[in-house]
């Protein structure tokens, strides 16, 4: 009688490799920094993995990482992430997974509204403005949130109807243009309505549907106006 020598199927070893990435860090006027070490970025997967720092050239990396989603936190005291966070898919293997990020600088200058041309709800209307401690030139300029309410305790916590603002270096930076287009503005019923405006990060709340409070520099003073 013959025996015969079995042999047990052994679990497939799962590939692993590294994760290597470059943060990009703007200032508020959207200039890349010389310096961009520091960035402290997180790796998890539900829960923590990693940590690493960014050198001065923003680059990092995680070692012999098993193959799977995860995801990238980066955290630098003054400077939020730009866009939505999505999760990394990584292969693993003898190539390095390659990823790319972007911090942007929260808006530190002083915002002085002088008065406003309002042209209507649902139409292009303007802000003009003082800026006061500019840390140097935009590239392009500066976005805002625009916050409107019926009360003076109008804020981006407190408001009825929020517009988007834009202002752009060749017009000397003293004009928000708005684009009103919040069908809450149909809310607004009293006769004088309140008005303050925050400048906001670059890259973050873009569209409309992105509201990020978090991405929001100073508060600027309220104004407030009647519609004719």
């Amino acid at each position: 009688m013959m025996a015969s020598a079995g042999c047990e199927k052994s679990e497939p070893e799962l590939l692993s490799g590294d994760i290597a990435g470059l943060v990009r860090v703007y200032d508020e006027n959207q200039y890349l920094l010389e310096d961009m070490s520091g960035v402290q970025v997180s790796l998890t997967d539900g829960s923590f993995l990693d940590e690493s720092l960014t050198d001065p050239d923003g680059r990092f990396q995680f070692e012999d990482i098993s193959y799977g989603n995860y995801v990238v936190d980066l955290a630098l005291e003054g400077y939020i992430k730009s866009f939505r966070d999505y999760t990394l898919n990584h292969l693993g293997g003898y190539s390095p997974t390659l990823v790319e990020y972007t911090l942007h600088e929260i808006p530190t200058f002083e915002t002085w509204i002088d008065s406003i041309r309002f042209n209507g709800k649902y139409e292009r209307s303007y802000i003009y403005t003082n800026l006061q401690g500019l840390s140097g030139t935009p590239s392009i300029g500066y976005d805002f949130w625009c916050y409107f309410s019926n009360t003076p305790a109008v804020s981006k916590d407190l408001y009825v109807a929020v517009a988007m603002g834009w202002m752009y270096f060749n017009d000397n930076l003293t004009e928000i243009q708005l684009e009103m287009y919040d069908p809450d503005f149909d809310q607004l019923e009293s006769d004088t309505i309140y008005l303050r405006v925050y400048p906001r990060a670059w890259g973050r709340g873009v569209f409309y549907d992105d509201h990020y409070p978090e991405a929001l520099g100073n508060a600027s003073n309220v104004i407030s106006f009647t519609i004719q």
